[in-house]
């Protein structure tokens, strides 16, 4: 055999052993990643605003779903497969957010998702993912008009809907005696998906119990000076100031408060007074204003105490309600994949549809829309303290009321 010959044997001999290396590799790979569950991770996909109007709140949630990968990574993943958090900075804004998840789902192949923060952008992306029929979990957007829609393949974490966050401050009015119920009330909210309905559902609720509404007026959502308008409520002097708002408005409520030297009975704010970050911000100020909280670290529901400590020992501070429900987003996603088995999206959507969940916000049983109806808590900021006040068989102490009408008094 010539040179020449033996070389093109060897080179024969060469190219099959590369083949042959080429096709056990695949095979294994196949077999490791798909038949045996094997190393290849289950990407699960969000975008959370990280920047912009509402990236202090996003940072929560954005802990809230790391925790949460944490522990499943650390009792052997999902499927026998770890899980791989990719999480995109959406800017505050609807579109970007938007056009994140069609990259997430199109060009990440995302296996699961979770949901972004605020209820316009929860809207504008529940389109992009119902298109695709991926389930979406998420504990950011909980406006009435989400779920309105007929989508099937997104579910919230938040216990409730926008509409019902002022449910417990109505009802702590009610118990209070006839003689001493406010009769006015002033209601001012942020020109947005969100604060809209909860200000929608106050409304409601005061013409329930009989209460007028001396005022209903929206802002900018980025406002930077309320001065010109709560002048105007300070003339009409209700007693009762319902705020649809997020945590920079409702620190700039009560700022702005403070400057005009005057409360009304009550002051309630919304997403603010429930952030550890508001008496941090406010301090004293922060005194016997009113909020909603979707959950509170005392309150007694499966794994709550596990949570907090681990979150306070990996972050290195408390959680709010806002990491709750992120990390609670992650327990029905995970409930759901454990269950059913597989990834398929349609099964996981029926499944959730149709079971108890138990989470760290409390037992989640859906309706058909995908919105959880355990409702919030009202709390009032008491000396640093978070105090809950209705309803009654889960409160942790009485209400200051009325407030006094000055900030000197």
């Amino acid at each position: 055999m010539s040179s020449k010959d033996k070389s093109k044997t060897q080179l024969l001999i060469i190219t099959a052993i590369i083949i042959v290396i080429i096709i056990a590799a695949a095979g294994y790979y196949y077999y490791t990643t798909q038949k045996a569950g094997g190393t290849k991770p289950i990407i699960v996909g969000a975008t959370l605003s990280l920047t912009g109007k509402y990236g202090r709140t996003g940072e929560w949630y954005k802990l809230g779903y790391e925790l949460w990968a944490k522990h499943i990574n650390e009792t052997g993943g999902l499927l026998g497969r770890p899980v791989k958090l990719i999480i995109y900075d959406d800017q505050s804004d609807p579109t970007t957010a938007a056009n994140l998840y069609e990259k997430l789902i199109t060009v990440d192949k995302a296996d699961l998702l979770l949901g972004p923060y605020s209820s316009a952008i929860v809207f504008a992306v529940s389109s992009v993912t119902e298109k695709y029929h991926k389930v979406m979990v998420e504990g950011g957007g909980n406006a009435l008009k989400i779920f309105s829609r007929g989508y099937k393949y997104i579910f919230l974490t938040l216990p409730g809907l926008a509409e019902n966050i002022t449910k417990g401050l109505f009802d702590f009015i009610a118990s209070l005696p006839p003689d001493e119920r406010p009769k006015t009330i002033a209601i001012i909210n942020a020109n947005d998906l969100f604060p809209k309905a909860i200000a929608n559902g106050a409304i409601q609720y005061a013409k329930k119990l009989g209460l007028q509404v001396v005022l209903h007026e929206e802002y900018p959502k980025d406002v930077k000076d309320l001065t010109p308008l709560l002048t105007k409520v300070k003339n009409l002097n209700p007693d009762v100031l319902i705020g649809g708002t997020y945590f920079p408005d409702a620190v700039l409520v009560v700022r702005t408060l403070k400057q005009l030297n005057w409360r009304p009975k009550i002051v309630f704010l919304t997403v603010g007074p429930a952030m550890p970050e508001f008496w941090e911000t406010l301090g004293e100020d922060a005194n016997g204003i009113m909020g909603e909280s979707w959950w509170e670290p005392s309150a007694p529901w499966k794994g709550v105490k596990e949570f907090v400590q681990s979150f306070k020992e990996t972050f290195g501070k408390d959680p709010d309600y806002h990491a709750a429900c992120a990390y609670a987003a992650g327990q029905v996603l995970e409930a759901a994949v454990k269950a059913v088995g597989s990834l398929d999206q349609d099964k996981i959507a029926d499944w959730i549809r149709t079971h108890t969940i138990e989470t760290v916000v409390g037992p989640l049983k859906y309706t058909e829309a995908g919105y959880p109806t355990l409702g919030p808590l009202l709390i009032q900021w008491q000396n640093g303290k978070r105090v809950i006040i209705m309803p009654e068989n889960a409160a942790t102490g009485k209400a200051i009321y009325p407030l006094p009408p000055t900030w000197g008094g």
